[in-house]
Formats: C-alpha cells, structure tokens, sequence
C-alpha cells in the first residue's frame, strides 16, 4: 500500500463457516507503532466473509513507509442460545506500507 493514498482495502475470512453479515458489530483495526485506527458500522462494506474498509489521505500518510501495517478482522455475535455475546477475530495480517514521493494531502 503506497502512504497517502486512498486505498480500499479488501479482508477476506477463509473460514466458510462465518458469516459477517449475521455480526452484531464487525471492527477492522489498523495498528502500526504508535497509530490504532478502528473502523466500523458505516465504515466497512460488510458481505459474508469479505470485508472492505477505505483510508482517507491522512488516515494513511500516518503511517510510515517500510513498516508493516498489522490489520484485523474483529466481531460479535449471539450464541446459540440467542442471549450471549460471543466474540471472534480473524488472527493478524501484514500489509507493506510503501513511499510516497509526493508526501501530503492533495485535493
């Protein structure tokens, strides 16, 4: 992912039993260093075991170039008895944060 941009990135769960779109709450979470950024509700396009979920500028020119960026899936959902809230996550990926040469927000 080259900093600065707008990407959309596209999460994909292997796991053919889990389906996100019966999730009460799915949190995408972006951790490099010092910066945590969490997405969620409006912010992820949520289909059954792909998630996607878009940078802004800023969001990525935070990040530092040639660090890995860890992100992971997180959500809940009602257990089989309809009353408890159960928590799952998809373990943490990597994604290579490139340069950028032209090293700010542009309009």
């Amino acid at each position: 992912m080259v900093r600065a941009t707008t990407p959309t990135l596209t999460l994909t769960i292997n796991d053919e039993t889990v389906d996100l779109t019966a999730a009460r709450n799915v949190y995408v979470t972006l951790e490099q260093n010092n910066t945590t950024l969490t997405k969620t509700g409006e912010e992820l396009d949520v289909d059954a075991r792909v998630v996607k979920v878009w940078l802004s500028q800023t969001e990525s020119l935070a990040l530092t170039e040639g660090q890995p960026l860890n992100i992971q899936i997180n959500w809940t959902y009602l257990d089989t008895d309809g009353v408890t809230v159960k928590r799952a996550a998809t373990n943490v990926a990597k994604i290579t944060i490139t340069r950028q040469l032209l090293d700010e927000v542009i309009v």
